[in-house]
């Protein structure tokens, strides 16, 4: 008898989500059956009728872009776990690299084209890190050139918002439990693993993929760490970051992609 996996730790960034490509970019309308309360079953072969059960803890891109790729297999059964009682329009532009954008391209062509549509590109300009005294250039960066070697789409920026749309949009209903987030999980005899959520439900899968953030409880509860604060394993840097888009022209308007200034604090 072939066991299933256990347990599976992930970042969940949009790169280490390309091991999970599907066969085919159709987007899967189906209605997920709820999470199971009951320990898996064992079966010698993973098949539609014995789907794989994959928890994702977090509904941040990372686990909704897995999670969409993942819906695409019959052989896959999915349930998205995320804390927050509903979606808000929170934060602000994330940058796609050109190697990520291509990942996304093989993933689903479909959700592909929906950020296309919603996407800045920055990657044919100029772009690099200023001193923030002086304004020079320390260094430019060249993400043209290597795009059009590899035949890639540009580098750009799209709101994170409008990614985490494009991606609760695609998935089937039922994918996502909203108001109830991983408090920590326990592995079992049998090669499954049980979920324990902030209510105290107990939810059973094959495999747990941990996709909730930088205060992970799935990083707590595998390192036997506390979740936030010292001995986490995840600490303020000191630095102080400002991000901001310009309501005027600037005079290198169309030029410039983006610029990092860096200087004292």
């Amino acid at each position: 008898m072939r066991k299933k996996p256990s347990f599976l730790r992930s970042h969940c960034s949009l790169g280490l989500c390309s091991a999970f490509r599907p066969s085919h970019s159709s987007l899967n309308v189906a209605v997920v059956p709820p999470p199971s309360d009951a320990p898996v079953a064992q079966v010698d072969e993973i098949s539609a009728e014995n789907p794989l059960k994959v928890l994702i803890a977090g509904a941040g891109v990372g686990g909704l872009a897995l999670a969409q790729s993942l819906t695409q297999s019959p052989n896959m059964q999915v349930q998205v776990l995320e804390q927050t009682s509903e979606f808000k329009r929170f934060g602000g532009p994330i940058q796609l690299a050109s190697n990520a954008l291509q990942i996304l391209k093989t993933m689903n062509e479909t959700v592909y084209d929906q950020i296309c549509e919603k996407f800045t590109i920055t990657g044919d300009k100029i772009n690099g890190i200023k001193d923030g005294i002086r304004t020079e250039w320390y260094a430019k960066f060249d993400l043209k050139t290597p795009a059009e070697n590899r035949n890639m789409p540009y580098t750009g920026v799209i709101e994170r918002p409008e990614l985490q749309e494009i991606y609760l949009n695609s998935l089937p209903s039922g994918t996502i439990s909203n108001g109830d987030g991983l408090e920590r999980y326990e592995k079992l005899k049998n090669g499954g693993v049980k979920a324990i959520l902030n209510s105290g439900k107990e939810i059973y899968g094959d495999v747990l993929i941990g996709a909730d953030g930088i205060w992970s409880s799935v990083r707590a509860t595998m390192r036997d760490e506390p979740r936030k604060g010292e001995g986490s394993g995840a600490s303020y840097s000191g630095y102080t970051l400002f991000a901001g888009e310009l309501n005027y022209d600037s005079f290198d308007h169309g030029e410039v992609g983006y610029k990092v200034y860096i200087g004292p604090g």
